[in-house]
């Protein structure tokens, strides 16, 4: 996970073994991780929270900033991101995202809540959510400013299908960030290095297949 502010691009579909054996190529970030993410499905919201299991398990939010064509600015925040049993800033936190949605929580419960009470109250609330498995790996590519994070991830639930995403990555949070041109800049050109153009893949986030999978459809 990147915290603080960095700019995405994502796509689901297939790909050649072309891209295959350049992804492979590149430095590894960390092992295949396997994830369960029940996704909260927020009706016209910018924000995408879930309830992982897995690595980085816990209750996370991510919020879209801004849109430059294809690439996406989004905003992780390390305070928004809670363990289960959920304490009551995580609750309020929840809450707050759900309101948009015309979904109201109940006040915080007598007991913090783990994982599987949390989902009972959000569906007793009429919150619709959607089920999402996958592994994936990460691998880093160092691009004409900085590095980037390219994640592979091959979901099995809701429908089989490949998520390429590309992420700008700081390994020093504190480190120096890149201007927004440069950060745009690193991403086309790993699109570019991968030859992801060519290959029959959809470019959306994961909001957008939400979309889809809430409506029970395929992409």
């Amino acid at each position: 996970m990147a915290f603080g502010i960095h700019w995405e691009w994502r796509a689901f579909g297939a790909v050649s073994t072309d891209v295959v054996d350049k992804f492979s190529s590149l430095h590894k970030q960390f092992e295949p991780q396997d994830i369960e993410d029940l996704y909260l499905w927020i009706p016209g919201d910018k924000i995408n929270a879930k309830f992982r299991k897995g690595a980085e398990g816990g209750l996370k939010f991510k919020r879209l900033k801004e849109v430059s064509g294809e690439l996406e600015q989004w905003y992780e925040n390390q305070d928004e991101m809670f363990e289960f049993p959920l304490q009551r800033d995580a609750w309020e936190t929840l809450a707050r995202a759900l309101t948009d949605a015309r979904v109201t929580l109940p006040g915080y419960p007598p007991e913090p809540p783990d994982r599987a009470r949390a989902t009972q109250y959000l569906i007793d609330a009429g919150c619709q959510t959607v089920m999402i498995r996958k592994r994936r790996t990460g691998r880093l590519w160092q691009g004409p400013s900085g590095k980037v994070k390219m994640e592979w991830a091959c979901i099995s639930t809701p429908q089989s299908v490949i998520s390429i995403g590309l992420e700008t990555w700081n390994e020093e949070p504190s480190g120096d960030s890149l201007s927004d041109a440069q950060a745009q800049e690193d991403i086309v050109a790993a699109i570019e290095h991968l030859g992801l153009k060519r290959e029959p893949l959809k470019v959306m986030n994961y909001l957008d297949a939400l979309l889809l999978w809430a409506r029970k459809q395929k992409m």
